[in-house]
């Protein structure tokens, strides 16, 4: 790397090269190595120092570097306090893997790649066994991850893409092996001239479900006996708008005749309490009723704008505008 510093600072320098290195030298009282007056002149000068390493020499580099690097996982979105948000990433290149995370405005691009894409960042950083990107810094994405259309579809676990035909909402089951009480969202995806069947077996807890007339690839979804299943190491990745999706205001919540009404502008949706729960975002815990947490939640969303759909009178989802 430093022979590649000197002959991107010679070709600025030209013949003053030698002499401007020896002044930065011995403005350190020659302390200062050769190399690192190099360094320094090009920080100065806005010649790159950064180099591009594999990732398996991340964590022996105290300096910024940038990499290459194929896509193997897209966790979901963690939001904190305050509205900051991170996320991370599976990574891989020719010398090993790594975990990427990438935070506030990074975050966007994150969400939209899938596995199989190739990024190329710069102004990366190894930090506590982890890869960040510097504020100066910015990831790239190269070339996009190959969606097999439902047409095509072959047995295994691949990405699809497609337009969500019909959305069923979430729907609870309850599991055969563990006896709990879990949630199903079933819809159809059609695409190449075909449709299927397609279930998300327990979404991850706020994850936004398909929405009818969305454009969306299914990530790491199994092809198998005609249907696509989507499990835990899945994502539905939207790629165009629904036509079919609706907003208001949320204005509260109401408990009658046994079930849960969600009121939404003029609009009132009555659904069981499992659904709500699900709708929402709610994970039941044991100590805390579920009533208690629906009001809760409920509380926060009062009064704020939000998107959903819903076909016969049934609210398939719900989700809180940014």
């Amino acid at each position: 790397m430093d022979k590649l510093l000197q002959e991107r600072l010679r070709a600025k320098l030209e013949s003053s090269f030698d002499a401007e290195v020896q002044r930065k030298v011995d403005s350190f009282g020659g302390l200062l190595t050769r190399g690192a007056a190099v360094r320094l002149l090009c920080q100065e000068g806005g010649i790159s120092t950064e180099e591009k390493i594999l990732l398996k020499d991340a964590r022996a580099t105290l300096l910024p570097f940038s990499f290459s690097a194929r896509v193997e996982r897209v966790f979901p979105v963690q939001g904190f306090g305050g509205g900051a948000r991170s996320v991370r990433l599976h990574i891989s290149d020719a010398g090993g893997e790594a975990t990427l995370v990438l935070w506030g405005e990074q975050v966007r691009l994150g969400e939209g790649l899938l596995a199989g894409d190739n990024i190329e960042c710069s102004g990366a950083y190894a930090r506590a066994g982890e890869i960040a990107i510097g504020r100066s810094g910015s990831p790239r994405r190269q070339g996009a991850g190959k969606a097999a259309q439902v047409a095509s579809l072959r047995e295994g676990v691949q990405n699809v893409e497609g337009v969500v035909e019909k959305a069923e909402g979430a729907r609870t089951y309850r599991d055969r092996k563990s006896d709990e009480e879990k949630t199903m969202c079933p819809f159809t995806l059609s695409s190449g001239g075909r449709s299927c069947r397609a279930v998300w077996w327990s979404p991850p807890l706020g994850a936004r479900l398909p929405r009818q007339g969305e454009a969306v690839v299914l990530e790491n979804a199994s092809f198998r006996d005609g249907e696509l299943h989507l499990g835990r190491f899945s994502r539905v990745v939207v790629q165009g708008a629904s036509a079919g999706s609706l907003s208001g205001e949320f204005s509260g919540i109401a408990f009658e005749g046994g079930k849960v009404a969600l009121a939404i502008g003029a609009e009132k949706f009555a659904l069981p309490e499992s659904e709500a729960l699900a709708l929402l975002g709610i994970r039941q815990m044991q100590s805390a009723p579920a009533r208690t947490l629906l009001i809760i939640k409920a509380r926060s969303l009062e009064g704020k704008a939000v998107s959903y759909s819903a076909e016969g009178g049934r609210l398939l989802s719900l989700e809180a505008e940014a």
